[in-house]
């Protein structure tokens, strides 16, 4: 079993120092190295996809498995950093990627029937073919939003599987989340008690009590993003307002 965590450079048990030795052609170091992150993986994969995820089985851990072969193939110190954070967005951005291409989700991931050049999922949740992470701070929203989310126990994939279809649903779920995220008393509540404060809600929107059970993950989600300092996810949803509105 390697030992993780020791600073990268000449360290012969530093994680970066195996990686680069992989890279170097040694397969059997790749394998073993490999066969001592299967827990990682899984774990990863699992928490990615919103499910525990079986290592022997899954379609998402292969593609996890896939993925972080390819993070030590790709892995560069110098412009990566860290094995395991680099490994973990790789993972992460293929499963995403894996989702968008799924016939069943396609018509419902998280804000994907906007097409324009400021499109989420081309930005946010999707890397160049070689996934190089060139602006980091993107990424680092991205893990602050689903750390968020988490409190709420919702996944990025429950967004990608539960966001509104059509144009005037997501219009009329924004407006809602912006109700929500302005109201001082109501954004509170929902912050104690995880959950949307759904009466007090209804006495303040034109909306049916189905409408907001329905859609009450892209509702959290979004009020979330509008009262955070998450700057680029927050231009993100006002771009989409505009651009909604006028079409």
């Amino acid at each position: 079993m390697f030992k993780f965590g020791f600073n990268p450079g000449k360290d012969k048990n530093s994680v970066e120092y195996i990686v680069e030795k992989i890279k170097s052609g040694d397969t059997d170091l790749k394998e073993e190295f490999i066969k001592d992150n299967i827990l990682y993986i899984t774990k990863l994969v699992s928490n990615i996809v919103g499910a525990y995820v079986d290592n022997k089985n899954s379609e998402e851990f292969s593609i996890g498995l896939l993925a972080f072969n390819e993070a030590i193939d790709n892995y560069d110190y110098k412009r990566n950093g860290d094995f395991y954070k680099y490994s973990y967005m790789v993972i992460k951005h293929r499963i995403i990627d894996n989702i968008r291409k799924n016939k069943r989700h396609q018509n419902n991931l998280l804000f994907s029937s906007i097409e324009d050049d400021y499109d989420f999922s081309n930005r946010y949740m999707v890397s160049n073919s070689h996934y190089q992470f060139e602006n980091i701070e993107l990424a680092e929203e991205i893990d602050l939003f689903e750390k968020c989310l988490s409190d709420y126990e919702i996944s990025l994939g429950d967004l990608v599987s539960s966001s509104p279809k059509h144009k005037d649903s997501r219009m009329l779920s924004i407006k809602i989340a912006r109700t929500l995220a302005e109201d001082e008393e109501l954004y509170q509540k929902m912050i104690r008690k995880k959950c949307i404060p759904l009466s007090d809600l209804l006495k303040k929107i034109q909306a049916s009590k189905k409408t907001v059970v329905r859609n009450r993950k892209f509702i959290i989600a979004v009020s979330l993003i509008l009262r955070s300092r998450l700057d680029d996810l927050k231009e993100f949803v006002v771009n989409m307002e505009k651009r909604e509105k006028y079409e």
